[in-house]
C-alpha cells in the first residue's frame, strides 16, 4: 500500500517504473515459494556416464490404450544419442515422467509421432507447453525452435496445441511476466517420404505400417497415417514399431536393428476383459477385430523379432490385463525369439555402450 502511495505521488518515471518492478519482484518472490520439484526442468541431475556417448533408451510411458491408470504412463519414449535427445510419441503422463526422470523437456529440439490414436498425443500438449514456459520465461538451455515429425494431421495437432498454449501465455505477458510477445517456437512437418529425419547422430527412415488397415476405410488412409520408425546411429540401429499388426513392411525396416521397442498385447486377457465390459457383442467383436489384426500379441512379437534378426527386444505399449508386470509379457515373447527381451516399466533405462562403429558397439542392458 505504501509502495503505491508513494508511486501516485512520485516523478512520473517512478510512477510508472516503480509498478513494474514490483511486478517482477513479485514473480521472483513467487517462483521461489514454489515446492522445491519445481525447478527439475531448470537442473539435470546426474544421468548415467553413458548417456554422454553412446545410445540410451529412457521408458517414459508404457501403458496401451486409451484409458490411463496410476501405476504407468501412456506410451513415450526418449532416446539420447551422443548427449542428444529425441522424443518418440507423447501419451498423457509424458512430462510428469520427464520430470521425474530428471529430463528438461525443453532441451529436446525434435519429437516423432508414429501416429495420432489418443493415446499416442495426449500428452502432446502438455510436452510443448512445458517447453514453451522455458522459452517465454528464457530459462538458461532452453530451446527456441522445436520440431515434430508426423502423419498429415500433425500441423493441425500442433496448431490446436498452440492456441490452447497462446491464449494463458498471451495473459501472463500481458501482466509484464515472460517474453512481451507470444510467438510460435513449434513447426510441424509431415512425412512424406522414408528418409524422415538426419542430423550429425541420427538418420530417420519411417515406413507405413499396419496399424489402421483392417478397420479403417481405404479412403480414410489415404490421409490418416500410421509409421514406424528406424533411427540409425555410430553405435547402433534402434526400430520402434509404433503401435502396428504383423507387417513384411516393419520387419524390412526392422532387419539387422540392435534393439527393437516393440508393442505387445495379451490377446486372451484381452479377449476375456472385453467380453466382459462392452455392452453388447458387436461392440465388443469391433474391437476384437481391432486388437486381433492391427496391434502385436507376445508370438508375433517374437516372430518379428526372429524374422528381422534384431539383436534385443523391449517391451512397452502393455494391453492386456491391467498391471500385469512387463515380465509377463517378456516371458512370452521369449517363448519365440531367443535374444535378450526386456519387459519395459516406466523409467527403465537401456544403454548400449559407445563404439566407434555400429559392429562395435556393445550389446543393451540396463543403464548402470
Amino acid at each position: 500500500v505504501e509502495a503505491r502511495r508513494f508511486a501516485v505521488k512520485a516523478s512520473p518515471w517512478k510512477r510508472y517504473a516503480l509498478p513494474a518492478i514490483l511486478t517482477v519482484v513479485a514473480a521472483i518472490l513467487a517462483l521461489g515459494t514454489m515446492p522445491e520439484r519445481s525447478f527439475a526442468q531448470q537442473e539435470t541431475p546426474a544421468a548415467p556416464a553413458e548417456a554422454a556417448r553412446g545410445v540410451q533408451i529412457l521408458m517414459l510411458g508404457t501403458q496401451g490404450g486409451p484409458r490411463q491408470f496410476r501405476d504407468r504412463s501412456q506410451p513415450a519414449t526418449m532416446l539420447t544419442v551422443d548427449g542428444r535427445s529425441y522424443l518418440i510419441d507423447t501419451g498423457a503422463g509424458t512430462v510428469r515422467r520427464m520430470l521425474e526422470a530428471g529430463v528438461r523437456s525443453e532441451t529436446i529440439g525434435t519429437i516423432f509421432l508414429t501416429h495420432s490414436h489418443p493415446d499416442h498425443v495426449l500428452g502432446l500438449v502438455d510436452v510443448l507447453a512445458n517447453n514453451y514456459t522455458a522459452f517465454h520465461l528464457g530459462f538458461p538451455g532452453a530451446r527456441s525452435e522445436f520440431d515434430i515429425y508426423g502423419a498429415a494431421e500433425t500441423p493441425e495437432l500442433v496448431n490446436a496445441a498452440w492456441e490452447f498454449i497462446r491464449i494463458p501465455y498471451g495473459i501472463f505477458a500481458a501482466g509484464g511476466l515472460g517474453r512481451p510477445e507470444v510467438t510460435n517456437p513449434f513447426e510441424a512437418h509431415v512425412i512424406d517420404e522414408e528418409l524422415v529425419y538426419k542430423d550429425d547422430k541420427i538418420r530417420v527412415s519411417a515406413v507405413e505400417n499396419t496399424h489402421y488397415e483392417a478397420t479403417m476405410p481405404a479412403s480414410l488412409r489415404k490421409r490418416h497415417k500410421t509409421y514406424s520408425y528406424r533411427f540409425e546411429t555410430l553405435h547402433g540401429v534402434i526400430a520402434f514399431t509404433g503401435d502396428t499388426g504383423p507387417s513384411e513392411a516393419v520387419e524390412d525396416l526392422a532387419q539387422g536393428a540392435d534393439v527393437l521397442v516393440a508393442e505387445v498385447m495379451d490377446f486372451a486377457a484381452i479377449e476375456q476383459l472385453t467380453r466382459a465390459h462392452f455392452q453388447t457383442p458387436d461392440e465388443a467383436n469391433a474391437m476384437l477385430e481391432h486388437m486381433g489384426a492391427q496391434h502385436l500379441t507376445m508370438e508375433a512379437v517374437g516372430e518379428l523379432a526372429s524374422e528381422s534378426q534384431v539383436k534385443s527386444v523391449i517391451l512397452h505399449h502393455y494391453s492386456g490385463r491391467p498391471g500385469e508386470s512387463g515380465e509377463h509379457y517378456a516371458d512370452g515373447v521369449k517363448q519365440h525369439f531367443s535374444g535378450p527381451v526386456f519387459g519395459g516399466e516406466d523409467l527403465a533405462r537401456y544403454c548400449l555402450a559407445a563404439g566407434d562403429t555400429q559392429e562395435s558397439a556393445s550389446a543393451l542392458r540396463p543403464c548402470r
